[in-house]
């Protein structure tokens, strides 16, 4: 989220005069970070910029100062490091692990009891990518621990850079070399490789490289190369340099989009407003910026950043979450900043001070030993259980998924709209023994229940293995095609090829197949859908040509595509550029098999189901509102002649709605998948519906 690292208590910057500008800085940027995270709509402050770049001038000053007398001591370093970070995180991290027991609903607790554990071992960062995460605003649905992929990637960088340091100079002294031009040197190569990668993997993969350490690393590294550079120049320059850099910094989240541009060039924005102003910090230029950002409030928020900052985050998303409100308003913002303020404070004094002031001045290996068992024990106190729990849960979870594929006979599902028939009224014909399909759902349970709806997706063996993920890039274009089902002798092949509005259908065809002995292969990618162009400029166009050519060298009897597109605000539609990827395929001798698209809710009816009820008309669409009268794709110019088309919108919505329960089976899984146990109940009338549409396949 839009989230920044604020002022790290590793350092101390109060203790030489000078650096109080530095101090000051750093509350004017965590300042500026909750106050657009809270008023600003969603823009992003560049905050997490300037403190990676004030960390790294910090901690490698210190780390230099104490290599160059030989006092450098990794145990004590780590240990010092950790009592300072830990202790209110980890009061943070606890609390929001009981808060979403508390506050939010139960299928939401896997995915942020996860991120406690994550955050807590420093690497959030790393789960963001991972779970295909990317950076936007606040919202009810939202990681309220995303904000911790930044001080994972600052524990990150505390964890390597002290042995790097160490190494370094120890080299040095052996070579008799000085420690910090041999250092600089490291740092200008590392910080290089680091700005060329993040320039790389901006531009074809922004949401990953806006989390990772490597395409971050040259802000901390650049930081750290000032630390060692012998600062000159005239008081007056200087002063006015961070003057030019103070408005960088404030200029920054106004004239920036940071979420869709960081951490590429743009980035150099608020980095050199941060550079500039730990250049001038401490000049004697009485005009300088010193008496602003030596202001009372800015100490006072730089005293209490990191507390505020960790509790600001967390304190929005649960207000959003409990007052299931899109975005906060001003009265709402003021409410949370009043809220993370107190938080911070008594953070501050009750936890934080308390363990600074007990850390002894001179840190002996056994105190070192001591500290860092301590400190370690804090964190298992909140990490082990919410892992524990977390496992457990998992558990249960994944038994009653397997529940789900041996329900009762009360369960229709899809089967109580094949007994209506497309021309009978709603509700009004027997289904399942002569109950109407809305008296059956008031009878029993939902299935799957809707806290557990969304991780009921498509699961075949080893599938996961035939989807590329979403993104360009380097072998992102590349096709990963698996077998589903591979019989001795298969009469047919087929390839299921698409997005995941296609792929979700891969078992039911797979059930289908397996019926009548045909071999099934998948190729998917996530928000990929086959389109063609002669030069293909994006990552789908590649991966379709792709696709094509493979298809080609297999030669399947028919490619099962996704064929009309539905959207959340108007009428489906069909894509000329998917029609000229049929087109292809039709030229190579393949006969494409179009299934015409399920409905998109501008929400997700498995909360609205879990929060109104199953029978709520706000959780119900409007079929006019998603669907032409008749399939799209059946008459749209250039669709091959040799195509076949299943529509399956009959057992997928009733005449007039698209409800979110249908013979007792929850329908959805999100806004615009289908469960996978309603695709199992589809599974007859989509065997029926393809013996039509493609009789060459029997």
């Amino acid at each position: 989220m839009h989230a920044a690292e604020p002022a790290s208590p590793v350092a101390t910057t109060t203790s030489r005069p000078h650096l109080t500008e530095v101090h000051g800085m750093r509350g004017l940027a965590l300042l500026l970070v909750v106050l657009f995270h809270l008023f600003g709509g969603g823009r992003v402050s560049g905050g997490v910029d300037v403190f990676l770049v004030v960390s790294g001038f910090l901690v490698t000053g210190s780390l230099v100062r104490r290599a160059e007398t030989g006092t450098l001591r990794l145990g004590s370093v780590y240990a010092r490091n950790l009592a300072r970070l830990a202790p209110s995180a980890l009061v943070v991290l606890g609390a929001v692990a009981l808060a979403a027991w508390l506050l939010l609903p139960s299928g939401r607790w896997l995915e942020v009891w996860r991120q406690v554990v994550a955050s807590g071992l420093y690497v959030e960062n790393w789960d963001l990518i991972a779970n295909s995460l990317s950076y936007g605003a606040a919202g009810p649905g939202v990681s309220p621990l995303q904000h911790f992929w930044s001080l994972s990637v600052q524990g990150q960088f505390l964890l390597a850079w002290p042995l790097v340091v160490l190494v370094v100079a120890s080299l040095c002294r052996r070579a008799r070399a000085r420690v910090r031009r041999q250092l600089m040197m490291v740092i200008a190569l590392a910080s290089a490789a680091s700005f060329a990668y993040a320039l790389y993997l901006t531009g074809v993969l922004q949401p990953t490289a806006y989390f990772h350490t490597a395409t971050r690393f040259w802000e901390l590294g650049v930081g750290a190369v000032l630390a060692l550079v012998p600062l000159r120049g005239g008081a007056g320059l200087r002063a006015l340099g961070a003057w030019v850099g103070l408005g960088l910094i404030v200029s920054s989240g106004f004239l920036l989009d940071g979420g869709t541009l960081f951490p590429g060039p743009w980035t150099l924005w608020p980095v050199t407003g941060a550079l500039l102003v730990l250049a001038g910090a401490g000049t004697t230029a009485a005009w300088g910026p010193r008496r602003l950002l030596e202001l009372a409030p800015l100490r006072f928020i730089a005293d209490i950043s990191y507390e505020l900052y960790l509790w600001h985050w967390p304190v929005l998303i649960f207000y959003l979450a409990v007052r299931d409100f899109p975005a906060v308003g001003v009265r709402g913002a003021t409410l949370v900043l009043a809220v993370s303020l107190a938080l911070a404070w008594v953070t501050r004094q009750v936890v934080a001070r308390p363990v600074g002031l007990a850390l002894p001045r001179t840190m002996t290996p056994a105190r070192s030993a001591g500290t860092l068992l301590a400190a370690g024990a804090a964190m298992a106190l909140v990490i082990v259980p919410t892992l524990a729990v977390s496992t457990d849960m998992q558990a249960r979870e994944a038994a009653q998924l397997e529940a789900l594929q041996h329900l009762g006979i009360e369960y229709t599902g899809a089967q109580a709209l094949s007994a209506q028939g497309p021309n009978s009224a709603s509700g009004t014909s027997s289904a399942a023994g002569g109950t109407t399909v809305r008296d059956v759902s008031d009878e029993v349970p939902v299935r799957p229940d809707p806290e557990l709806a969304k991780t009921d997706e498509t699961r075949v063996d080893h599938m996961e293995e035939c989807i590329q993920e979403h993104g360009d890039g380097p072998g992102l274009d590349q096709v990963r095609m698996c077998t589903l089902h591979d019989p001795d002798d298969p009469t047919r092949t087929v390839l299921v090829a698409g997005g995941s509005h296609t792929y979700q259908w891969a078992a039911a065809v797979n059930r289908v197949a397996r019926k009548h002995d045909w071999r099934v292969l998948v190729a998917g990618k996530g928000q990929c859908r086959l389109r063609y162009e002669p030069a293909p400029t994006d990552d789908c166009e590649r991966w379709t040509a792709n696709v094509i050519a493979a298809a080609d060298s297999l030669d399947p009897d028919a490619v099962f595509v996704t064929g009309t597109r539905t959207h959340e605000d108007r009428l489906e539609a069909v894509m000329p550029e998917e029609v000229a990827a049929w087109q292809q395929l039709d030229t190579a001798g393949i006969p494409v098999v179009t299934i015409r698209d399920n409905p998109r809710f501008n929400w997700s009816p498995p909360n609205c189901v879990r929060g109104n009820g199953r029978d709520a008309g706000r959780c119900t669409l409007d079929r006019s509102d998603v669907f032409a009268r008749n399939n799209p794709v059946e008459d749209f110019p250039g669709v091959p002649t040799t195509a076949g088309h299943v529509d399956l919108t009959d057992v997928i919505c009733e005449p007039t709605t698209c409800p979110p329960v249908v013979g007792n089976v929850m329908v959805y899984r999100d806004g615009s998948h289908l469960t996978a146990t309603y695709l199992r109940t589809l599974t007859p009338a989509l065997g029926r519906a393809v013996r039509q549409a493609a009789p060459w396949l029997y």
